[in-house]
């Protein structure tokens, strides 16, 4: 007799109320492929259930899909619902597993007792902006910040030990600085003055006084 809402909720039924709800434009199932937007109504339906940041929402790529299709199914498995979820299917966004699992997410949504007021989907896709700096991203820009700072210092040390060349006009050889002695002016008159001294001796004399 009675048919259930998995059975009765059309595609076009399932698009509105996904792009009504969560603020999308998707126009065709398939793009549920992804895995993020059922992550995200999931999330909706238990309250932090799925943190935002474990979320791909630039998932662009099969790898990709696969994982936020396994974060939805470990999601499932914390909260007990007993579905299983063909994740290889729905990461190929094969119509019919897409159709079945929208269907049922739909069937929980109206068997929500109360909605979540001041709910903003858009608010929580921004999440994946903010996931800037994670504890092993912060790890990757310490060691890039270590080795940066260790080449520049190798590079510094480097600079202060490399030898300029030599230019043509430059020569080591080192003058010799030759001191004059200068002779007190009364030793000369002395000399001068000797009586017993011939000028031939004088003068001898006088020039020993300049080495």
């Amino acid at each position: 007799m009675s048919t259930s809402t998995i059975q009765t909720t059309s595609k076009n039924e399932l698009v509105k109320w996904i792009n009504e709800t969560f603020k999308l434009t998707i126009t065709q199932l398939e793009t549920l492929g992804s895995g993020s937007t059922f992550c995200q109504i999931f999330e909706y339906l238990y309250p932090n259930s799925i943190q935002a940041n474990k979320i791909l929402w630039k998932a662009n790529k099969e790898t990709d899909y696969i994982k936020n299709f396994k974060t939805l199914a470990d999601a499932f498995t914390k909260f007990n619902i007993q579905k299983q979820l063909d994740i290889q299917s729905l990461s190929k966004a094969k119509y019919l597993d897409v159709l079945d699992l929208a269907q049922f997410m739909k069937q929980k949504f109206d068997k929500q007792a109360e909605k979540r007021e001041n709910y903003d989907p858009i608010e929580f896709r921004k999440q994946e902006e903010r996931k800037v700096f994670t504890p092993t991203n912060r790890k990757t820009f310490q060691a890039l910040k270590d080795k940066t700072n260790n080449e520049n210092t190798q590079t510094a040390t480097h600079s202060l030990l490399v030898k300029r060349p030599l230019s043509k006009t430059t020569s080591w050889k080192t003058t010799k600085t030759t001191q004059t002695k200068t002779p007190e002016l009364s030793s000369i008159t002395d000399i001068l003055n000797n009586a017993e001294d011939d000028e031939a001796t004088k003068v001898k004399k006088i020039k020993s006084l300049f080495v």
